[in-house]
């Protein structure tokens, strides 16, 4: 009988992580049982529970003085999303982390509940590192970051265990969560509506700890392929530049290599085989995913963190993606410490000049865009059963493809000096504050203003909901005149450090602002003006 795919590879890969493990300085031989995750005591069959991940993390912080215990907040179902600080000295605060001059690392996992390997990974890290702080690679990590760890964010769906909530993913055979939480909603689509008490919670988190990078850790849902992880920098290219290359050009690079150098393991940019035109070979691209802020990974890159999304690779043994999250996680920890000072230098500069006034444009509509070279991509031979389906054989083969990589923008526009919005937009004005923007009332009298408004000339809904969503798409028309502000008008000035946000937020062209997501339905309408104003530069 024919090997099933991965199972050489994956004897091997594990081997190799396994190994990997043991080089590193000695732990304590005998770990308490309050310290090993459930994937460890089950070996890996199961995955933990949300009360099994709050003994953990009690654990851990009973067990060394280097652990504070926090909440991001609670779930819709009252659930606390839990997180813990790993630092020498210890901080216990915000304020407390960036008066320690260190980089602030934040790494979250279970935002799917059904892709639990990150959230048992990023708990054994924890506990390798407070076993043995002292350890030199440790010790690196100690001496300039900040570590905060939000193990299980999405606590409702993790507890919603099946057997059969993610088919296709190999493992763990006792089951794990659902991609949604308790209301329904996918938090990975929910960073611009901010729907989800979740959401808010983790809005509210950056805004206060405002970190220097964040990790978001996944599991493949796609095409079959040869690494055990693939990994993205934020794809949004209106993020701040500076975070978003260094990311992109010098550490995931790097990381991929040393993780390769030290374990024998490859990793690539996440991505999925496509054909490149209808009915053709549907191994000719490699293409990303959206770059839409919706997304977490590109909402964080938009609001100036450096970002990292992991995608482990489903179809490989839960033990193995366990394992290879943990590593990765630990390869780019140890590559932030090594370049902590210009990590943070690079960002907090990017918030400045967005403080300063920002971009000068900023688009909101893109396109998948290819790489000037192409990509050979790590796969498997595959045949297809009478309906279609792929399935992988146990030969593997290396596709020469076209590498769609990146956005560039269709839609543009020149920012303004501060959006206006007139009263009766509660639910608007509540949905900026989660962001964290900042506003004010207008204090430039009642004296005629110069203003742009835009026209709307067309809308498109969409035919089937999204997310309880029928989104919607306009076409519209800028001009200028005067017009007569109040102190009832509420100013979103541009020039702050999440301007470009309020950009993406407020444009009614945009593919993912407030008018996308039906926050300005009860007013719109073709041939009518879009409420919401702009102040021009000049």
């Amino acid at each position: 009988m024919p090997l099933p795919p991965w199972a050489a590879t994956a004897c091997l890969a594990l081997a190799a992580l396994q190994q990997a493990r043991e080089e590193r300085p000695a732990m304590p031989i005998d770990i308490d049982d309050a310290l090993l995750t459930v994937a460890e005591r089950s070996d890996f069959r199961a995955t933990s529970l949300h009360a099994d991940v709050l003994a953990l993390l009690d654990a851990l912080a009973a067990a060394s003085p280097l652990v504070r215990r926090g909440s991001l907040g609670t779930t819709s179902e009252g659930r606390d999303i839990p997180w813990i600080t790993i630092a020498d000295p210890p901080v216990a605060t915000a304020e407390e982390a960036a008066a320690s001059g260190k980089t602030r690392v934040f790494v979250f996992a279970n935002i799917h509940a059904g892709e639990v390997c990150g959230k048992e990974g990023l708990l054994m890290l924890a506990r390798q590192i407070l076993l043995a702080p002292d350890a030199p690679e440790h010790r690196a990590l100690l001496e300039h970051l900040v570590l905060v760890f939000a193990p299980i964010y999405n606590g409702d769906g993790n507890e919603r265990i099946s057997t059969t909530s993610r088919p296709e993913q190999d493992g763990p055979e006792q089951g794990q969560g659902i991609r949604a939480n308790a209301m329904g909603l996918d938090l990975n689509r929910d960073y611009m509506k901010v729907e989800a008490p979740e959401t808010a919670a983790m809005l509210a988190f950056l805004s206060e700890w405002e970190p220097h990078l964040v990790f978001d850790l996944h599991t493949t849902d796609g095409s079959f392929h040869r690494y055990l992880l693939t990994y993205a920098p934020p794809l949004n290219p209106e993020g701040p530049g500076a975070p978003i290359g260094f990311v992109r050009d010098r550490m995931l690079p790097a990381v991929s290599a040393r993780l390769l150098a030290r374990t024998g393991q490859d990793t690539f940019l996440y991505g999925n085989f496509e054909a490149a035109e209808p009915g053709g070979d549907d191994h000719a691209v490699w293409a990303t995913y959206s770059a839409q802020p919706r997304f977490g990974a590109q909402y964080h890159g938009l609001r100036g963190h450096m970002s990292i999304l992991t995608e482990a690779y489903s179809h490989a043994p839960f033990r193995e993606r366990v394992l290879v999250q943990l590593e990765f996680l630990r390869e780019c920890l140890a590559f932030a410490a090594e370049h902590a000072e210009p990590i943070r230098r690079t960002v907090e500069q990017a918030w400045a000049t967005a403080a300063q006034g920002g971009p000068r444009t900023v688009g909101f509509r893109h396109v998948l865009a290819a790489a000037d070279e192409p990509a050979v991509i790590k796969g498997w031979v595959e045949t297809k059963d009478e309906s279609g389906k792929a399935a992988p054989t146990s030969e593997p083969r290396d596709y020469e493809v076209r590498h769609d990589d990146h956005f560039v923008p269709t839609l543009e526009v020149v920012v303004p000096r501060a959006y206006l919005l007139p009263p009766g937009h509660d639910a608007v004005l509540a949905n900026l504050r989660r962001h964290g923007l900042q506003m004010q009332p207008w204090q430039g009298g009642s004296a005629p203003t110069p203003v742009e408004v835009y026209r709307i000339d067309a809308i498109t809904r969409a035919e089937q909901p999204f997310e309880g969503h029928r989104l919607v798409s306009v076409e519209a028309t800028l001009r200028r005149e005067s017009r007569s502000l109040g102190p009832d008008w509420t100013v979103v000035p541009v020039a702050q450090s999440l301007g470009t946000l309020a950009v993406y937020l407020l444009e009614p062209q945009s593919d993912d602002g407030l008018l996308a997501w039906n926050a300005f339905d009860a007013t719109l309408a073709e041939g009518q003006d879009f409420p919401v104003l702009r102040l021009p530069m000049e």
